[in-house]
């Protein structure tokens, strides 16, 4: 699978199904097919809208050959300058070729650019190989959420300082 050629772009409209698609089959993969999880996000069909109503907010989709494999978006989260990595959901046969790593890179370098202080993430426990990810590159485990969220299924908060 290494010699898969990976790219990444910006989400564009026709994107929203694939992504959509792709984000409730890796949280039935997981068995996180759950209330209070992206699965059920009321934006998640027009994610394109959503990510172009404010400027400081980014969605990038990764492709194999063409097809959409995965994505993650940054947005605002909070007054205090924290923008929230959502979204960051990869199909099983692209997992471990370096795009979460290249996906994170860009949130990082977007966050600075748009003048964010930190980078929060939620996400749960189960989700092995992504908390290995996000401790790797110096996100740091929280006690708990930082705040008002639609996902109170997620059972861990990280948050990484620019």
């Amino acid at each position: 699978m290494a010699e898969k050629k990976l790219q990444i772009r910006e989400l564009t409209s026709g994107d929203d199904l694939a992504i959509k698609n792709i984000i409730q089959s890796v949280l039935r993969e997981y068995h996180d097919d759950l209330p209070g999880t992206a699965y059920y996000d009321p934006e998640l069909g027009a994610l394109y809208k959503f990510y172009a109503a404010r400027p400081h907010r980014k969605y990038w989709v990764v492709t194999v050959a063409g097809k959409v494999v995965g994505g993650c978006g940054l947005a605002e989260f909070d007054d205090l300058g924290t923008a929230e990595i959502q979204k960051l959901y990869l199909l099983p046969e692209t997992r471990g070729l370096g795009a979460g790593k290249r996906l994170l890179g860009l949130c990082e370098e977007y966050g600075r650019e748009f003048g964010y202080s930190s980078l929060y993430i939620e996400t749960l426990s189960n989700m092995k190989e992504a908390l290995g990810l996000y401790e790797h590159l110096g996100f740091h485990r929280l006690a708990s959420s930082k705040g008002k969220t639609l996902h109170n299924t997620c059972d861990v908060w990280l948050e990484k300082k620019l």
